[in-house]
């Protein structure tokens, strides 16, 4: 078992989480009018607020920070089965950037 304050100083996840928060928080026009806190389990559009408009921003706010390689960011929002996803978690897009570069080092 590992106690906080076991814990390595730099967790990628945690830092890739707060990326992701502080880019929703920016496209969102910043905390005041926030209508919950962002949570990994935050739905963008049902918790957070965010509109479609708002979306794209975070889209290519994150498509930004990733570097030269496109980022296949609607992926995100279609299954495996084809059909297409209303809304996604904060913690969906964490898990989605960490594949993506674990991705780009292979």
């Amino acid at each position: 078992m590992m106690l906080p304050w076991h814990k390595p100083v730099s967790d990628p996840r945690r830092s890739l989480l707060d990326d992701v928060c502080s880019a929703i928080d920016h496209v969102s026009g910043g905390g005041a009018a926030a209508p919950a806190p962002i949570r990994p389990e935050s739905f963008l559009g049902a918790d957070l607020g965010l509109s479609s408009i708002a979306v794209a921003r975070l889209a290519a706010l994150l498509q930004k920070g990733g570097g030269r390689r496109p980022l296949p960011l609607h992926t995100l929002f279609v299954r495996p089965d084809g059909t297409i996803l209303q809304d996604v978690r904060v913690s969906d897009i964490v898990s989605f950037l960490e594949r993506e570069r674990h991705t780009s080092r292979a």
